[in-house]
């Protein structure tokens, strides 16, 4: 079967809150929306604006423990939760990156009407999402020590960040769980649902911290362990949804996984999503080493930093991972000219919208800085690294809108190559021939700034060279090239 047939029959009747002139549903009461249809300025902005708060509410989640360990511990503590966090990051990382890969893969599915394939699809994700889970965690339990030390973490935090993450590793099933049940039910337009799950457990996350940190005196392990039951939650709270679809695709327990054959066209499309996230991770472990020989203030400040720039990455992910979506369903009912139209839209929206949300966050640094530490030298790092970067960061959302649209039709090796050079490589390198002569962070900062334009100088020529070969071979009447296929 074509995988960009745009055969339409069997829509069974299910309940729906409104339709269209061609008879197709756009929403399902079961949460899925079809972006195949309808106004498509409307439709790409509903869809995307839960994302987009979701990545905030996740920001929050997050502050939430820094600022329990910045206010009741102190600068190592935070160093601690800092170097742990990168550690735990690469392995989290992957999966979020490999979730939008199952995204451009299922979307697509879902845009065909292939819902046999579907469900198949749904099955093997989780179920790779969960083998992969048991076999980090214990990969990190057994190398924990080891990645702290390869990252020069001071003697003085090294006790606190390795009971940090030997804990953390812990939370690592249920977050590779969430991330993938994440890209299903985005591929499925379904984007208010992981809203939903995760501020709920964004409120038992902060209320565990007060609980286990505060009241009874737990610090840093009970800020820790406070996280991974909040996470352990949310996880399975995402799988119980995914078995309660469309009975046309939902998980059950006698789902069968995708052939072999069909099992690596999921994996191309998933692995270098995954290592695209994963080499970014890898590009702060690198660049971590860096910043470790200005002192802990350093590494601290960049910590509050990341607290902060989370207000701007997060968005700007959350858009690229929401357009993926969008333009998979469209590419899978054949409809390239809403995927034009969607990145004419996103690249408008992702250069107004971060110019004006970073001049306000740059307004309002000094008592944001001041929020998460008291330590003088700590602020002083972290203001710097807000005033070099974020008049610069509209870049990294335009990144976000051509990553999110190459994987949307498909690509998603340019993306993972682009981030191996401009962010593990470049940035690396950067330092590394600057340092010796311009002893400063500033050469940090400016690494940031400047691999964001060598990235656009690979993806955009790339998305306008795929998106004209898929637009010529519609055009033509010939099938899809079979690198953009999953069947």
């Amino acid at each position: 079967m074509k995988f960009f047939s745009c055969n339409k029959s069997k829509l069974e009747s299910i309940s729906i809150k409104d339709g269209n002139s061609s008879g197709v549903p756009e929403e399902a009461a079961t949460g899925e929306v079809r972006m195949d249809v309808g106004p498509i300025h409307r439709k790409l902005l509903a869809y995307a604006a839960p994302l987009l708060l979701m990545q905030l509410l996740l920001q929050f989640y997050n502050i939430a423990d820094c600022a329990v360990v910045g206010r009741f511990g102190g600068a190592f503590d935070l160093a601690a939760v800092g170097v742990a966090g990168l550690v735990l990051a690469v392995h989290i990382n992957f999966f979020i990156g490999f979730g939008v890969g199952v995204t451009s893969a299922v979307s697509r599915l879902f845009g065909a009407r292939q819902y046999d394939k579907l469900r198949q699809a749904i099955a093997t994700s989780v179920a790779i999402a969960t083998a992969a889970g048991i076999l980090l965690t214990l990969i990190g339990e057994l190398l924990g020590r080891r990645y702290l030390v390869w990252l020069s973490c001071p003697a003085e935090a090294m006790g606190d960040a390795l009971l940090y993450a030997q804990i953390c590793f812990l939370g690592l099933i249920p977050q590779l769980v969430y991330n993938v049940s994440n890209g299903v039910l985005r591929a499925l337009g379904n984007t208010k649902t992981p809203l939903y799950y995760l501020a709920g457990s964004a409120v038992l996350n902060v209320a565990l911290d007060l609980v286990l940190a505060v009241g009874m005196n737990c610090g840093l392990e009970g800020v820790a362990w406070a996280t991974v039951s909040a996470q352990w939650v949310l996880g399975l709270a995402m799988l119980r949804r995914i078995t309660r679809l469309d009975e046309r695709f939902r998980l059950t327990a006698g789902t069968k996984l995708l052939p072999m054959s069909e099992l690596f066209r999921l994996l191309r499309l998933g692995i270098p999503s995954g290592m695209q996230a994963a080499f970014m991770s890898i590009s702060s472990l690198l660049i971590q080493i860096s910043i470790d020989g200005f002192g802990p203030a350093a590494m601290a400040g960049m910590v509050v930093y990341a607290k902060i720039e989370g207000f701007l990455y997060y968005p700007a992910f959350a858009y690229g991972m929401a357009l993926t979506g969008f333009i998979g369903q469209n590419l899978g009912s054949g409809r390239l000219d809403r995927v034009e139209e969607a990145m004419r839209i996103s690249r408008r929206t992702a250069i107004y919208g971060t110019m004006a949300v970073c001049a306000g966050l740059i307004l309002i640094a000094e008592p944001l800085v001041s929020f998460f530490t008291g330590d003088p030298a700590t602020h002083t790092n972290a203001l710097a690294a807000v005033y070099w970067t974020f008049p610069f960061y509209f870049l990294y959302s335009l990144n976000q809108v051509y990553i999110g649209g190459l994987k949307g039709l498909g690509e998603t090796g340019i993306p993972m190559f682009s981030a191996l050079f401009a962010y593990a490589l470049f940035r690396v390198l950067w330092c590394e021939a600057l340092l010796p002569h311009w002893n400063d962070m500033a050469v940090i900062y400016n690494a940031y700034n400047v691999s964001f334009l060598v990235s656009l100088a690979i993806l955009i020529p790339a998305y306008r060279r795929v998106y004209q070969h898929l637009h010529t071979s519609k055009g033509e009447g010939t099938t899809m090239p079979e690198k953009y296929r999953l069947a």
